[in-house]
């Protein structure tokens, strides 16, 4: 990604959680897993087929519809460990499938993930973590959990991708009342097959909060660059930059709920087009609920985004809804869905360019699992999308996927693996994930 060239923040990252490591501390068990998964699944797209001429007639691109039967083997493993005060883990899935119907026989993805959550200080923590994945949407859809999807307007053909990217995020209580957040958010896209033709971006964000006993009142500066490609084959590189200011409030209604709302005014530049320089306001909202078995929330936000799919960055309206229930945890039984909707605007005189970006999309994700012997858990899962409404003659496109699954798992040690150290987005902290209580020996 363009923008990290410069290394010195990594190298003080690196030093300051390496410096966690010296402190008197007892190291974790490691903790490693080993799965294997076969699925039975079946795909249907029905799309018109893109053309990049901008001139082109809407009979110039048919509908078309595509179905595929397969089977999917997806062996995986991970491995945790680390001392009280830092825990790092790393994991590796590869997914071959062999077409049951359809033109193509066989295909392969890979998907690779490290993170790591570090306590510099009992004031002072740090995250980082890092993901890349080859593969097509089936693939991607599938690894991400039914309650994280999200609407999306993706590439026309569903072409298989090549995605990274990487964050850093530190957290800071500065005074007893007051906290500091930082975060660097990097992302990247690129057709498997034409790497050069990636897209990426980098994101930052400095956020100061005064915490109360039920709320936080702060604002949170933000700044975005992008490096896009349109899909039109007639327009090169061009860069975005997007600079925003919003103040954040977060409130503790009761022990389940909890929200958070944004508001705020974005500067948005593009060289492409008019090169638009415009000035526009943002907000979010979210819902979240956690009590008994169940945790929910619901998303609604409106700004810029880049898309790195299709190369464009619009004017975004997005809700979603989502969820987890256990139905029964003794035999790890549960039901996890979401479903968004999304719409998308073209800034300035860049419609043109940016066709394949705007529109509209639906999503909806629906996942159930349960155990049926002992490491051994059954799940079936099902995801729709639906974008229509774009400009430049692209037709809508609605897309089925579906999978019954049967998972094996092994793991070296009774005691389930530990999740990763987070502060949790409650102001009572009540949804953290701590780290070991640590005390420190006083200094010679």
């Amino acid at each position: 990604m363009g923008g990290m060239q410069h290394p010195g923040g990594w190298v003080v990252v690196i030093a300051l959680a390496l410096g966690a490591l010296e402190q008197p501390a007892a190291a974790q068990r490691t903790t490693i897993e080993a799965d294997a998964t076969l699925s039975v699944g079946a795909t249907q797209t029905t799309r018109g087929q893109f053309v990049a001429d901008p001139n082109a007639e809407p009979e110039d691109a048919p509908d078309e519809t595509t179905s595929e039967l397969f089977t999917q083997l997806r062996p995986g493993v991970s491995m945790q460990t680390g001392s009280p005060r830092l825990t790092w883990r790393a994991s590796y899935v590869f997914a071959g499938n062999l077409s049951l119907s359809g033109d193509q026989l066989g295909a392969y993805s890979n998907q690779a993930n490290v993170s790591l959550a570090g306590e510099l200080s009992k004031f002072t923590t740090i995250t980082v973590a890092a993901s890349i994945a080859q593969g097509g949407s089936a693939f991607l859809l599938a690894q991400r959990p039914a309650d994280t999807g999200k609407a999306e307007i993706r590439a026309p053909g569903d072409p298989s991708l090549i995605s990274a990217s990487l964050l850093e995020s530190v957290a800071w209580e500065a005074r007893k009342h007051l906290t500091v957040q930082h975060s660097l958010i990097g992302n990247l896209s690129a057709p498997q097959d034409a790497f050069s033709e990636r897209n990426s971006s980098l994101s930052a964000r400095l956020a100061l909060d005064r915490v109360f006993e039920r709320d936080t009142f702060g604002a949170e500066a933000r700044a975005t660059v992008s490096w896009l490609r349109p899909l039109r084959t007639d327009v090169h590189l061009y860069h975005s930059l997007t600079n925003g200011l919003v103040a954040r409030w977060n409130h503790d209604f009761s022990v389940g709920w909890n929200a958070l709302a944004t508001a705020g005014v974005e500067q948005v530049y593009t060289d492409t087009g008019s090169e638009p320089l415009a000035f526009l306001p943002t907000a979010s909202a979210t819902v979240r609920y956690a009590a008994y078995n169940t945790v929910g929330a619901l998303d609604f936000s409106h700004g810029t985004a880049s898309n790195l799919q299709v190369g464009a960055i619009s004017l975004t309206d997005a809700l979603t809804a989502r969820a987890i229930i256990t139905l029964d945890p003794r035999v790890f039984r549960t039901l996890a869905f979401s479903a968004g909707f999304l719409h998308n605007e073209p800034l300035g005189e860049v419609d043109a360019q940016v066709a394949a970006g705007t529109g509209n999309a639906l999503q909806g994700d629906a996942g159930f699992s349960t155990a049926i012997a002992r490491n051994v858990l059954a799940s079936a899962r099902y995801s729709v999308a639906y974008q229509f409404g774009q400009a430049g003659n692209l037709e809508p496109t609605l897309a089925h996927i579906f999978f019954l699954s049967v998972t094996a798992s092994y793991r070296n040690t009774e005691r389930p693996t530990r999740a990763l150290p987070t502060r949790g987005t409650r102001v009572d902290g009540g949804d953290a994930e701590g780290f070991p209580v640590i005390v420190d020996r006083p200094a010679p």
